[in-house]
C-alpha cells in the first residue's frame, strides 16, 4: 500500500508540473518595471485580512522621453496601467493603478476599482 501512495504522490506532483512551468514563463515575461509598479500597487492595496490577491498585470506599458532642458541630460520614464485582481469573502473586484516608474522611483495612482 505504501508504494501505491508514493506512486499517486508522484502523479500528482508530475501532472502539476506544466501549470507550474507557465506560471515560471510568465513571471519571467515582465520586465523590472513591470514587477516594480505591480509590487508598489499591491503595496496600495486596502489592508482587509481577508483580502486575497487572485492575479495581476501590466497593460498598456511604454516609455516616455523626457525632453533635454538646459544641458541636463534626456532620461526616460516608464508608464504602464497595473490591475490587482483580489477577492473577499468570495467578491472579487479589480483595482486599477497609474504606475510612472524611473530609475529607483516607482510613483502609483490608484485609478478606481471595478
Amino acid at each position: 500500500m505504501d508504494n501505491m501512495m508514493r506512486s499517486i504522490s508522484y502523479l500528482l506532483l508530475a501532472s502539476t508540473m506544466p501549470l507550474l512551468k507557465v506560471e515560471a514563463s510568465l513571471a519571467q515575461e515582465l520586465s523590472v518595471e513591470d514587477r516594480a509598479c505591480i509590487t508598489g500597487a499591491v503595496a496600495k492595496l486596502p489592508q482587509v485580512a481577508a483580502l486575497k490577491i487572485e492575479g495581476s498585470r501590466a497593460i498598456e506599458g511604454r516609455v516616455l522621453e523626457q525632453p533635454q532642458s538646459q544641458g541636463l541630460r534626456k532620461w526616460n520614464v516608464y508608464r504602464v496601467k497595473v490591475e490587482i485582481d483580489v477577492s473577499v469573502a468570495g467578491q472579487r473586484s479589480t483595482y486599477v493603478f497609474n504606475c510612472r516608474h524611473s530609475g529607483q522611483a516607482t510613483v502609483i495612482q490608484p485609478l478606481g476599482m471595478r
